[in-house]
């Protein structure tokens, strides 16, 4: 396996440290004594998860840093917090070319509606495509017809928000549990129910692993062409985010509660605010793991779905720096 496949997801607390040439982390119980130490082998590990409350110092940040490891944070709800983003000589992201013609595409009105419907128009496929092939009747003819005709962003944003509206009210006729799962309406900060938790969890995954394919490309993950830049946040990887949210997230969504891998019983609820157990993170990211590392043909090429996600955002620069075209991926049956 790749470094680029191997992640780790801290969920109890402690100390990461660093000693030597490798990463430590020292488990805390609920006094702060040290109860359990594990190494972290600084050359297989590619991004690291905190999902508890976990004591970094600089010094392991720094070591971090030079080995090109992402730091993504949570807080104790697991809600996104932020990303520690390497900023070293051995960075990836030093391209002045790839920034200049990044910049130049998005303030060309023409090209980023361009970029701004391709990353759409793999959104809605991708998410027709989920109901059909469970032979659940979804048109996406009316939402493509109003993509092509949309002539700005926000038109653009009206067409997808429309969209969401019926996949996820779709999502009722794929979801067996409806007692306990039953969608009605999407909210997020703090999620309102057990399903909206789920997908604010499982989309900020999926934001974080594209955000990471990024990193190892040369084009900047602050300029989006779909999402405005903005002072606080990134944006590129929400946008290739949207193609795959459907492809890898929403399936595993399907699986895990079709299958009855996570259960109401995998959620409690902290000052009215609702969060997984941790057993209930571990059961997800194992299956997440799982599907980021399974093999697609495209083409001649076997790929992992991180690789599929990174030979996106490089097809993307292509267009951008090279002025090719871009096409979305699109999941099809398997030929």
């Amino acid at each position: 396996m790749q470094k680029s496949d191997r992640t780790h997801f801290i969920i109890s607390p402690g100390k990461l440290r660093r000693k030597d040439n490798n990463i430590y982390f020292d488990r805390y119980d609920e006094d702060g004594q040290v109860v359990q130490t594990k190494i972290l082998p600084i050359n297989a590990i590619d991004e690291i998860y905190l999902l508890a409350r976990v004591e970094v110092d600089s010094y392991t940040i720094a070591f971090l840093a030079d080995n090109n490891i992402l730091l993504h944070i949570f807080s104790p709800y697991q809600s996104f917090r932020g990303n520690f983003y390497p900023n070293t000589p051995n960075s990836v992201n030093k391209s002045g070319f790839v920034l200049l013609q990044q910049v130049r595409a998005f303030d060309d009105p023409k090209q980023r509606l361009y970029i701004a419907k391709a990353v759409t128009e793999g959104q809605i496929r991708n998410g027709a495509y989920n109901c059909n092939r469970r032979d659940i009747a979804f048109d996406e003819a009316p939402y493509m017809e109003a993509l092509e005709k949309a002539n700005s962003i926000s038109e653009v944003m009206a067409v997808e928000g429309s969209f969401k509206k019926s996949y996820y009210q779709a999502w009722n006729k794929i979801i067996k549990n409806q007692r306990s799962f039953k969608f009605t309406t999407r909210s997020k900060r703090p999620p309102a129910d057990k399903i909206n938790a789920m997908i604010s969890y499982i989309n900020t995954r999926i934001y974080n692993v594209v955000l990471s394919e990024i990193y190892k490309t040369e084009l900047d993950p602050r300029i989006g062409f779909l999402h405005e830049p903005n002072y606080r946040t990134l944006s590129l990887h929400l946008d290739i985010a949207e193609i795959f949210k459907p492809v890898i997230g929403d399936n595993l969504i399907f699986t895990l509660l079709n299958r009855e891998q996570i259960t109401t019983k995998s959620f409690k609820t902290d000052a009215g605010r609702i969060r997984f157990t941790n057993e209930a993170i571990q059961t997800i990211e194992i299956e997440m793991i799982k599907k980021l590392t399974d093999q697609i043909k495209i083409g001649e090429q076997r790929l992992t779905w991180r690789q599929v996600i990174r030979r996106e955002i490089n097809h993307l620069k292509r267009c951008i720096c090279e002025y090719d075209s871009y096409q979305p991926f699109i999941q099809s049956e398997p030929k």
